[in-house]
C-alpha cells in the first residue's frame, strides 16, 4: 500500500512542472503573492479531479465513439489558453516593481476565486490531461484494489508541486523589480501561448 501511495505522489509531483497552470501561476504569484498563486495550483489539482472522475465513468469509451469529440477538445483547450496568453501577456504592460505594488485589499481578494477558476479551466480542457489519466490508469482498470489511493496520491503529489512552486514564488517576491518580474512573467506567457498554438495546431491536424 505504501509503495502505491508513494509512487503516485511522486508520479503527481513530477509530472506537474510540464502542466501549463505553472505559467499563470508564476503570473499570480510574482504579482499579489503565495495565495493568489496557490489558487491556481489548487485549481489545477480540481480540473485533475475533475478529469479523473471522467475517466473513471468511462469518458473514454465516449471520445473513442464520437471521434470528433475529440477534435473539439483540442479547439476548446487551444482557446483557453491563447485566452490565458493574452492575459498574461497584457499583465506585462502594468507590471511594477514589488516596492511599489499596493498590499492586497479585499477587492483584490475576490480575484482568488478568479485565479483558481482559470487554474480549472486550464487543466480541465487540456486533452492532455485526459490522455495523461487514461494512459495512467488503463492498466490497472482491471480489477485494481489500489485505484483510488493511487489517483488520490497522484493528486496529492501534484498539489505538493503546486504548493512548493507558491512558496518560491512568495520567497522570491522580495527580490523581484519591475524588468525582473517583466521577464518572468513573458516567459510565463510564452510557454502558455506556445502551448495554445500546439492545441489548435492538433484540432486542424484533426480535422485534416
Amino acid at each position: 500500500m505504501w509503495s502505491t501511495v508513494m509512487n503516485g505522489i511522486v508520479l503527481g509531483f513530477v509530472a506537474s512542472p510540464t502542466c501549463p497552470s505553472n505559467g499563470e501561476e508564476i503570473k499570480q504569484g510574482t504579482r499579489w503573492g503565495f495565495l493568489f498563486a496557490l489558487a491556481v495550483g489548487l485549481g489545477a489539482v480540481v480540473g485533475d479531479a475533475i478529469i479523473l472522475i471522467a475517466v473513471l465513468l468511462g469518458f473514454m469509451p465516449l471520445i473513442e465513439a464520437y471521434p470528433v469529440l475529440h477534435s473539439i477538445l483540442w479547439l476548446m483547450g487551444g482557446l483557453v489558453l491563447l485566452y490565458v496568453s493574452w492575459g498574461i501577456f497584457t499583465e506585462i504592460r502594468h507590471v511594477e516593481g514589488v516596492s511599489a505594488m499596493a498590499s492586497t485589499t479585499e477587492t483584490e481578494k475576490s480575484y482568488f476565486w478568479k485565479a483558481f477558476g482559470i487554474g480549472t479551466a486550464i487543466t480541465t480542457f487540456n486533452p492532455f490531461t485526459i490522455v495523461w489519466w487514461i494512459g495512467l490508469l488503463s492498466p490497472m482498470l482491471a480489477g485494481s484494489n489500489n485505484i483510488s489511493l493511487f489517483s488520490a496520491a497522484v493528486l496529492a503529489g501534484s498539489l505538493a508541486w503546486f504548493v512548493l512552486l507558491a512558496l518560491l514564488l512568495h520567497a522570491g517576491r522580495s527580490f523581484l523589480n519591475k524588468k525582473m518580474r517583466q521577464l518572468i512573467i513573458g516567459t510565463s506567457g510564452c510557454v502558455v501561448f506556445g502551448y495554445s498554438l500546439y492545441f489548435l495546431w492538433q484540432f486542424i491536424v484533426n480535422l485534416i
